[in-house]
């Protein structure tokens, strides 16, 4: 599976190609988003503080998971 970067940046170039409105555009974006990555559901999972603390986790491994090897590979 691509790293959630990948995906949302695929999403918005192919999206660009149908229409640069911003709204249109945004929820191509968050729509590539829905399927989370190995590494968001390893953070879910480590999160303090249910719903907030478990979505701002899988946001920040998503933005980092290009840094990090899979864990879940091991």
């Amino acid at each position: 599976m691509s790293s959630m970067i990948e995906r949302v940046a695929m999403a918005i170039t192919d999206a660009n190609y149908q229409s640069r409105e911003p709204a249109y555009v945004a929820r191509v974006a968050i729509a590539a988003m829905r399927e989370p990555t190995e590494e968001m559901i390893d953070a879910w999972i480590r999160a303090p503080g249910a719903i907030k603390g478990g979505w701002q986790a899988m946001i920040d491994a998503a933005l980092h998971e290009q840094d990090a090897p899979h864990s879940r590979d091991t």
